[in-house]
């Protein structure tokens, strides 16, 4: 009797490693839970200085002045942008946040598509990982069927 062989190892490799390209450059990431953990933290912190943002109110915003305005403004783009930055630097090597941000034309806007498609990134392998078992479960299934009617 043959010993059918299943190589798991393959399966979880193809949804935990990944190269991507950003910038003429290719990168090879890990499709973990530390990824998508410090991707989710950014977007809570940027949700946070934007919720900070709306809370000031209209008195309050006219009170300090288009100076006062101008600097709030530009000290939370400034956080905006080191941050993510810096998660980029943590995900894909030192210095890659700062050497992305130039490369991409100096866009913060460009820097949160490129983490938004990161986490994507994450959520499509667990949805194809579940697609995969899926089929293994469909596979076995049909198995165990054929099995019971031989016996019959």
């Amino acid at each position: 009797m043959a010993v059918k062989q299943i190589n798991l190892d393959a399966l979880i490799d193809n949804t935990t490693k990944a190269e991507v390209r950003i910038a003429g450059k290719v990168y090879p990431i890990t499709i973990d839970d530390e990824m998508f953990k410090r991707l989710t933290e950014l977007q809570a912190e940027l949700a946070t200085y934007f919720a900070e943002l709306g809370d000031i109110s209209e008195e309050k915003f006219a009170e300090i002045g288009a100076d006062g305005r101008k600097e709030i403004i530009s000290n939370m783009f400034n956080e905006i942008n080191k941050k993510m930055m810096s998660t980029l630097d943590e995900l894909l090597g030192q210095n890659e946040g700062h050497r992305l941000y130039e490369r991409l034309g100096r866009k913060t806007v460009a820097l949160s598509y490129l983490i938004g498609e990161l986490r994507k990134i994450y959520t499509d392998s667990i949805k194809e990982k579940q697609k995969e078992e899926k089929k293994q479960n469909d596979r076995m299934s049909l198995y165990t069927k054929n099995k019971r009617k031989k016996r019959k």
